[in-house]
């Protein structure tokens, strides 16, 4: 960090970004800021690691997921303008705190949509069409014979559960549509018509989803209502032999839950690209029995690590959008996300 501070010392004519983690370098956001900024970007491991003098000194930041930028954190910020989440979610940011500083937070909601669309899709059919179990039989040489999947149910015709139906979830309801599956949503957020013009059905209580759908899967953000959303009492309700899929926030679904509505077949299968507990906690009971490919979880769970938006093209999209959003705020032009 001592580089940092004599870079700063040697560059204070120039407006100052700050990227707090992950990224070590810079080509995408310096083809947006040019020669007029200052980007930093020290990967720090821990929060505590940025000194005092680098969060006092930027003009805006942009920033991941991977630290919680509190109160605290933001009382430290005299000169930002904006601070941009490189991503969807913006639960880790204290929107109360920054506003009270006049501080403008926004995201780029737009950058994947299609991409954790196809994730989505990807995970259900791993384990709608028995792709996992039938991959696994080939690798320990078992036998060569399509009883594997006696199991298996045609998904023409099935019920297509949508909680949350933004951006992500509209295109996951018109691949569903694609597959000739029935489409229904839940979300009171979303106004009256949109499932005339969808040509897809509305349910007004997430109880009648859930009695209904064969496959649910969550498009929702972290909020205080959506947090352990996904409890007993959800699997308590939810149709027998279903299976859920989360590409949204793991901590929409209680992991102890997950692993009771498995284990006592409530639920058929299960696809998780976020968990709640991230990196993963391999010491969880669900997570060891997967991990041991233990009888009763065999071919039942797949999980990817968070990276339903990923691919080269989308991964610079979010960066040179979270960037060109950014500089948007510092110049004082009207911000296309803001979320505070």
């Amino acid at each position: 960090m001592d580089l940092v501070l004599i870079q700063l010392h040697t560059m204070k004519n120039k407006t100052t970004i700050l990227i707090p983690e992950r990224l070590s370098e810079t080509l995408v956001e310096k083809k947006v800021f040019c020669k007029d900024y200052s980007i930093f970007s020290p990967n720090a491991l821990d929060i505590s690691d940025i000194p005092n003098e680098l969060w006092a000194s930027c003009a805006g930041m942009l920033v991941w997921h991977d630290f919680e930028y509190t109160r605290e954190i933001i009382s430290k910020l005299s000169r930002c303008k904006g601070i941009v989440r490189i991503g969807t979610g913006f639960d880790n940011i204290d929107l109360e705190a920054a506003s009270q500083k006049g501080i403008v937070v926004s995201n780029v909601p737009d950058y994947g949509t299609n991409d954790v669309a196809d994730h989505t899709w990807a995970l259900i059919l791993s384990l709608e069409r028995g792709i996992l179990r039938f991959n696994h039989s080939m690798l320990e040489k078992g036998p060569w014979s399509w009883e594997l999947g006696t199991n298996l149910e045609r998904i023409q015709g099935k019920t297509l559960g949508i909680i949350g139906l933004g951006r992500i979830g509209t295109a996951v309801a018109m691949r569903g549509k694609a597959f000739g599956m029935k489409v229904v949503f839940y979300d009171p957020y979303i106004s009256i018509g949109i499932e005339k013009s969808l040509n897809i059905d509305r349910v007004h209580q997430l109880t009648d989803l859930l009695v209904e759908s064969e496959i649910v899967t969550i498009h929702t953000p972290l909020t205080d209502e959506t947090k352990g959303m996904v409890d007993v009492e959800f699997f308590n309700k939810i149709k027998s032999g279903s299976s859920i899929y989360n590409t949204a926030r793991g901590e929409i679904i209680v992991m102890d839950d997950l692993y009771i509505a498995l284990k006592e077949n409530k639920i058929k299968w299960a696809g998780l690209d976020v968990l709640e507990t991230e990196p993963i906690d391999y010491n969880h009971p669900l997570i060891k029995a997967w991990c041991e490919d233990a009888k009763w979880i065999s071919g039942r769970l797949v999980i990817t690590p968070h990276t339903a938006f990923y691919n080269k093209q989308s991964y610079n999209e979010m960066r040179r959008k979270a960037a060109e959003e950014l500089k948007r705020i510092i110049e004082n032009k009207n911000p296309l996300n803001q979320v505070n």
